[in-house]
């Protein structure tokens, strides 16, 4: 961002861009780089900063600081979210405003604690609490685990203008500030739902319906362009998004197959699955999208991972799909495994120690069979589907 900009009267963003970004916290791609963005908000008597930025761009937000106002004259800093990406400047900024006082979370003082190991002023706020700058009321609305257990979002409640923090931001670095001044980058905004949010649906929900009845003019995510216009959209789009899927019980059989014998082991799961009463999809995780496979994951009431032992290890793709159980939102916390193997069978192991540090529940044990499983070893499998299936009807 070239300096400050105004964006309302009184309100500016000093935020700075990041174009170049491809890799974000070096696990999320960021085709269109991404952007830091921070708030200045002038009242009559008081004035705050809401987020500051990554360390690396400290000077930036400084610099854009001071074209307004002297920083040592600054009263508060918000922290709407202690993650590095947003307080990362803070130790520094504190350096050059020594009267502002940190309004944050309980759970972000704490974080900061960690990061900061200097003193500094503070205070925390909780849902619902004020801040009064002089005719501008800053009110603080709790929204953890979106997509940290400290994040709040902030209401300058007179212009209706929420700081966001994460939610409802996505990593794009345009041209303009406002969405409105920007080519579609609605794929943007879903795919970082789906690294940061989509695991916490549930307190995505509670989040936005806190929402409810504001007049909403304008939504300022702490990362790329600020929505002027439609600002409820984003908003409900997160809700869209978070909904459960309505639908009878299921059962999802995720499977890797080099050589057919796990694939006829999953048949037999399916088979077993069925005959309890509840539907099996079998899907061959190379044959499916990554979107494909979390959306079953969080739509079934159990899932079932059949892994062949390949150099006595799980093969790649399965374990990127096991990875996938931690950014979800699962329906259910029952689950099974079987495979075949070769000369060793260690991946049925790995896997279990897999999922039960993830908190899942194996009602029974893996099954697996060596080269071409048997009939007995098939009939296994079907027992295996049967007895999962009676589980998840207990529920």
């Amino acid at each position: 961002m070239a300096g400050a900009v105004e964006i309302a009267e009184g309100i500016y963003s000093v935020g700075v861009k990041d174009p170049s970004l491809t890799l974000f916290d070096d696990l999320f791609p960021t085709e269109y780089g991404t952007s830091y963005n921070s708030f200045l908000v002038r009242g009559a008597t008081h004035t705050a900063l809401i987020d500051t930025v990554k360390f690396k761009r400290c000077d930036e937000l400084l610099a854009n600081i001071r074209t307004l106002m002297d920083p040592a004259d600054l009263d508060y800093i918000v922290v709407n979210h202690s993650e590095p990406d947003h307080s990362g400047s803070l130790s520094f900024l504190l350096q050059h405003c020594p009267k502002a006082c940190v309004v944050s979370s309980q759970a972000a003082r704490t974080f900061l604690g960690n990061q900061i190991h200097t003193q500094f002023a503070s205070r925390i706020v909780k849902d619902g609490e004020e801040l009064d700058l002089g005719g501008r009321t800053l009110k603080f609305i709790a929204a953890p685990f979106l997509h940290w257990p400290d994040t709040m979002f902030t209401l300058l409640a007179e212009e209706g203008m929420l700081f966001s923090c994460d939610a409802f931001g996505a990593h794009y670095s345009g041209k303009g500030l406002f969405a409105d001044e920007e080519p579609d980058f609605s794929g943007e905004t879903r795919f970082y739902f789906d690294c940061l949010m989509r695991a916490f649906k549930d307190r995505v929900l509670a989040a936005v319906a806190k929402l409810d009845g504001i007049d909403l003019k304008m939504l300022c995510p702490s990362h790329g362009p600020i929505y002027r216009s439609e600002p409820r959209q984003q908003i409900d789009n997160y809700r869209k998004w978070s909904m459960p899927k309505v639908g009878g019980r299921r059962i999802a059989v995720f499977y890797l197959s080099p050589h057919g014998s796990t694939e006829r082991m999953a048949e037999a799961v399916a088979k077993g699955a069925g005959d309890a009463g509840v539907y099996a999809t079998l899907c061959h995780i190379n044959h499916a999208s990554i979107a494909d496979i979390r959306d079953l994951m969080e739509e079934s009431d159990a899932l079932i991972f059949g892994i062949p032992t390949v150099n006595r290890d799980i093969p790649k793709p399965m374990w990127d799909v096991l990875a996938y159980l931690s950014t979800v939102s699962l329906k259910g916390s029952i689950a099974g495994i079987f495979g075949s193997y070769g000369w060793s069978g260690e991946a049925c192991r790995m896997a279990e120690d897999r999922l039960k540090g993830l908190g899942l529940k194996l009602p029974v044990p893996f099954v697996r069979a060596p080269f071409t499983p048997k009939p007995e070893a098939l009939a296994e499998c079907e027992s295996l589907g049967r007895t999962i299936a009676e589980e998840v009807l207990k529920k």
